[in-house]
């Protein structure tokens, strides 16, 4: 694949996983208690991240040592970043586990930040069309 293609595959993934961000955020803001669909949804959106998460990271494994001028991409995709996807994961898959409605929705809504936020530092860092050399 060509670094475009990587770039465009990951960057639909982000785009899934925004769409699912934010039916994830409908159901917080109902303020009620989740019942067992809403914390399907919460599973569906842990899986969708873990599954990009293992795609990024083997895909961006390849593709940035071909890439002139670019850190190694051992300093980029580094066991901290795979640690940071992976306890995106836990805590949303464990946040609703609990029977605290408050607890759940302050944690989950916490998650959500924080992807969102790890998602635009990627796709300012990792993915650029100036950053993958095209």
């Amino acid at each position: 694949m060509t670094p475009s293609q990587v770039r465009a595959e990951l960057l639909g993934e982000h785009f899934e996983l925004r769409r699912l961000i934010e039916e994830t955020r409908a159901i917080l803001r109902n303020g009620k208690d989740l019942e067992s669909s809403d914390v399907e949804a919460v599973h569906k959106l842990a899986s969708a991240l873990l599954a990009h998460s293992q795609h990024e990271e083997a895909a961006l494994r390849v593709l940035l040592p071909a890439v002139k001028n670019r850190t190694h991409p051992d300093a980029v995709m580094d066991e901290h970043h795979a640690a940071e996807h992976a306890k995106l994961v836990a805590v949303l898959n464990s946040a609703v586990e609990t029977t605290d409605t408050f607890a759940v929705h302050a944690r989950v809504g916490a998650v959500l930040d924080d992807l969102e936020a790890h998602m635009t530092y990627e796709e300012v860092v990792l993915l650029g069309e100036d950053l993958l050399g095209e």
